[in-house]
């Protein structure tokens, strides 16, 4: 496929969906309609939450689910982690039962950010094109950040984020378990807001080795430090010390310690770790430079 092509795929698919969720704006400046479609997407997903009955963590993504015409669930062995099967008078959704409860759970909420790529008024409900790389790469992203908004819609994190202090990590454990979500799904939803000035770092322990799983930057301060990449070995002692108590189960918190974490040396003001009980065994560690 020609990179014309793909874009050419990509844009009508950015301008059905335009049709269905935004007034009839101006398609020049082709990035500001991305981004209103886009917009429009992610809060229809939010007051979906609120139309069906949703008040306070933990959502129910079943629940939600029925309001996009999910009208059976069926918990079986897949290859993969769920689907969504287009059937007379809405869907039927399949989710694999060997899951974690909060993977399971996060499974049904993509899947229901699926139905926004069918024409749900067909019966039963159609796709408007035909199956493309490109346009299932742009499908899947946005599944995935509708599946966040509806586990955590901004009008119940805001009071957590806005209340929150350094180092953080108390509160970001307390709504892991208020919200039942992975620690890594609450990282980059944090990261959606940008409202905290913070590094989150998830390092997974490996052959009695602690290494750097992934790095998410919040606010805008973040943005140009350079840490490391995916695979690094911790050897700071300090920094080694501190996530081996947290991979322990102790709720870490420290303040002005110096550090060195790949390509960062400096003295962090707050430091927070806690494992998060997934498997393979992983550390959120919440840095406040």
């Amino acid at each position: 496929m020609s990179v014309n092509t793909g874009y050419e795929e990509e844009r009508k698919l950015w301008l059905w969906l335009g049709e269905h969720l935004i007034d009839k704006r101006d398609t020049a400046r082709f990035e500001d309609y991305k981004s209103a479609v886009r917009s429009a997407l992610f809060n229809e997903a939010e007051r979906l939450v609120a139309k069906a009955g949703q008040k306070v963590p933990p959502v129910n993504p079943e629940i939600v689910a029925k309001e996009r015409k999910v009208i059976e669930i069926e918990r079986v062995p897949l290859e993969t982690d769920a689907l969504i099967v287009p059937c007379r008078n809405g869907f039927m959704m399949k989710i694999n039962n060997k899951l974690p409860l909060v993977r399971q759970r996060f499974a049904c909420a993509h899947e229901i950010g699926h139905t926004y790529f069918f024409d749900i008024a067909k019966n039963p409900p159609e796709k408007p094109y035909q199956h493309s790389t490109a346009r299932y790469g742009l499908e899947e992203g946005l599944c995935y950040d509708i599946g966040r908004r509806i586990l955590m819609p901004s009008w119940m994190m805001r009071e957590w984020m806005e209340n929150a202090e350094p180092p953080y990590i108390k509160v970001f454990k307390d709504m892991m378990f208020s919200f039942l979500v992975s620690g890594e799904l609450l990282s980059y939803r944090i990261q959606d807001f940008g409202t905290w000035d913070v590094l989150m770092l998830i390092f997974e322990s490996s052959g009695g080795a602690i290494l750097l799983y992934k790095v998410l930057k919040s606010g805008d301060r973040m943005g140009n430090v350079d840490v490391a990449r995916r695979g690094l070995k911790v050897t700071d002692p300090v920094l080694h010390a501190m996530l081996s108590r947290a991979f322990r189960g102790e709720l870490v918190q420290e303040e002005n310690v110096k550090l060195r974490i790949g390509n960062l040396e400096r003295e962090i003001a707050h430091f927070g770790a806690s494992y998060i009980g997934s498997y393979p065994p992983r550390v959120v560690a919440i840095l406040v430079l």
